[in-house]
């Protein structure tokens, strides 16, 4: 095996454009298109945004999936034929004339975004790094939240000048812009498929490895059950995030300004992804996302909501790691990515229901809340059962795997 510093990098930048397209322009920038294309359509913002419930549902079931995708097709052209899929069903959103269309559109939409979202990124970024992993995964799904505060004013102004069809058909051309390096770019989805090593691979651990890989997962534990759940219900208040532009027209300010917050959320999700993806490399992954859960109820309290998928986007992916393991995370993660995405679908249309039944977001603001006091305390449940069991310490699990090389 070769050693190569760059190319990770190099991996990690093109990984940015596919984050920042199938997660900062799919799904942030959405919530800019909810109220003009629901009152073009005659239909409640709770009824529109169900396309991306149906969005995030298709994405779910697509996690399960993408890594025997993966195994068993080159995924160049996986990606390759998703990206095309994803710009044209885009681009068609322009021509909806029914929600019955915008919802087949979603589902198309949330099937091939999926195949270059979170499940395969976080594989990429696990195959190509070891040392400051958090910190790669931290960095890759910042840029969510870039294109997504970059974006979302540039697309509020565009509907705003030209109409929601004519957003549409920009949105679509951005997704291809920022999904080009990647298809340009020659890579593997992990080091080794090239012959090199990952960035701060150490020599000892390919023994660990092998040992690893042999070992039946057991899915029926308390521990796998409670993290199912937090990724579940954690990510069902990202929905009030997409919903601020609707938020500031009900308390009486404009498209722009509810664009502007929106952005102001991102740019929040950006800088709370690199703190914690920092935080987790030095202090670990529990201490981190429980900052940041923190970090959410008061941000709720204060009604400047600092998205809570900087836990869903980075977190889960660590804590994924952290807990089950790297040799399970192909096994565990994809299921965990279904939860975390089924949440988030079921909040896309629940948060706009809310409104629409009680005139109001302030009862989504007192449900983000309570949801992140559960998470805090699944997360504790689960960390005591690891400590309970002897899978909290990584020196002791090592201990273990020396023990068996030596038998």
């Amino acid at each position: 095996m070769k050693k190569n510093n760059f190319k990770p990098w190099y991996v990690l930048v093109v990984c940015c454009g596919l984050a920042a397209s199938s997660i900062g322009i799919s799904i942030n920038s959405s919530g800019v298109f909810y109220t003009p294309v629901s009152e073009s359509l005659g239909v409640m913002r709770g009824t529109f945004a169900m396309h991306m419930t149906i969005f995030s549902l298709i994405t779910a079931i697509t996690a399960l999936i993408v890594p025997k995708l993966m195994s068993r097709f080159s995924y160049k052209w996986i990606l390759i034929i998703s990206v095309a899929i994803t710009v044209i069903s885009t681009s068609m959103m322009a021509n909806v004339k029914s929600v019955t269309m915008a919802y087949l559109l979603g589902g198309i939409r949330g099937f091939s975004t999926g195949l270059f979202s979170i499940v395969p990124l976080t594989m990429i970024i696990n195959g190509w790094f070891k040392k400051n992993h958090g910190l790669a995964t931290s960095i890759v799904f910042g840029f969510s939240g870039i294109a997504g505060a970059i974006c979302s004013p540039i697309l509020s102004r565009c509907i705003e000048l030209f109409g929601w069809q004519t957003g549409y058909l920009i949105k679509s051309g951005i997704i291809l812009l920022l999904c080009l390096p990647a298809i340009i770019y020659p890579f593997k989805v992990t080091a080794n498929e090239e012959g090199l090593t990952p960035f701060g691979h150490k020599e000892n651990e390919d023994d660990f490895k092998e040992i690893n890989n042999n070992k039946v997962f057991n899915f029926m534990t308390v521990a796998f059950i409670c993290f199912c759940t937090l990724s579940f219900i954690n990510t069902t208040i990202t929905g009030i995030t997409q919903h601020l532009p609707g938020f500031a027209q009900s308390i009486g300010y404009g498209t722009t300004l509810g664009a502007m917050l929106l952005s102001a959320s991102m740019i929040g999700n950006v800088i709370s992804k690199l703190i914690i993806g920092v935080m987790s490399d030095r202090l670990g992954e529990v201490k981190a996302s429980v900052t940041m859960m923190i970090a959410n109820v008061s941000g709720i309290i204060l009604i400047i909501v600092s998205k809570s998928s900087i836990v869903g986007a980075v977190g889960i992916p660590l804590l994924t790691k952290h807990f089950f393991g790297m040799d399970n995370y192909s096994k565990v993660f994809p299921i965990i990515s279904f939860a975390s995405n089924f949440g988030a679908a079921f909040a896309l249309s629940l948060v706009g229901y809310i409104y629409d039944f009680t005139d109001s977001y302030s009862y989504a603001f007192i449900l983000g809340i309570a949801i992140n006091i559960i998470c805090l305390a699944l997360m504790f449940i689960v960390v005591k059962y690891n400590k309970i069991n002897g899978l909290e310490s990584k020196s002791h699990l090592k201990e273990y795997q020396a023990k068996e090389v030596l038998q």
